[in-house]
């Protein structure tokens, strides 16, 4: 005579809703993440583009540079200029290691990595205008308003190596070139 075993199923709890919510979120992010380490294409931007915005601000976009990096053939800077309804300019310089303390750098690491990798590149232009809001508000003055502001970014092709060997970061050539990366005119909205 054969006996038959009883499988109990295991009923379906809340916890088990769970954990199927944490593993499609998990496989979303392992997909949305080798996705965007995939080359450039067609497919990549239909499946990035709802999301990019979100993913950005998150900081969750991933690359290959500690790996590979590309090699900068520039040097450069990015600077504001804030005009004010008088006529007059202030310039708001971005971070740069060179002009700053040692307590300065460390403090002011994460923000000019920032200014340097992503402020000045079209990548990043949907933040763009909630930088000049932010600069805007930052120095605004009541008797003076803000009009508008303009994010230019000043550069210098790095010099090749010589025989001599490396160039000292010394005597590396200023930055004499400069482009308009955007302009900004404020509105009455963006005044605090």
């Amino acid at each position: 005579m054969i006996k038959y075993k009883m499988i109990k199923y295991k009923q379906i709890t809340p916890s088990i809703y769970k954990e199927i919510g944490l593993s499609v979120v998990v496989a979303t992010y392992i997909f949305l993440t080798i996705t965007w380490l995939c080359p450039d294409a067609p497919l990549k931007t239909l499946i990035l583009e709802p999301v990019k915005q979100f993913w950005l601000f998150w900081g969750l976009e991933q690359n290959w540079k500690l790996f590979s990096p590309e090699i900068r053939e520039i040097n450069f800077h990015p600077e504001a200029i804030l005009t004010y309804a008088s006529g007059e300019r202030m310039i708001v310089e971005m971070p740069r290691m060179n002009r700053l303390s040692y307590g300065e750098r460390f403090r002011l690491e994460k923000f000019r990595k920032w200014s340097i990798d992503s402020l000045p590149w079209p990548d990043y232009k949907e933040f763009w205008p909630d930088f000049a809001r932010y600069i805007g508000r930052k120095h605004y003055c009541a008797n003076n308003k803000p009009t508008s502001l303009s994010l230019n970014l000043y550069w210098i092709e790095i010099p090749k190596p010589s025989a001599a060997g490396i160039t000292s970061v010394t005597a590396l050539p200023q930055h004499t070139k400069m482009s308009t990366v955007f302009f900004y005119k404020y509105t009455a909205e963006d005044q605090p």
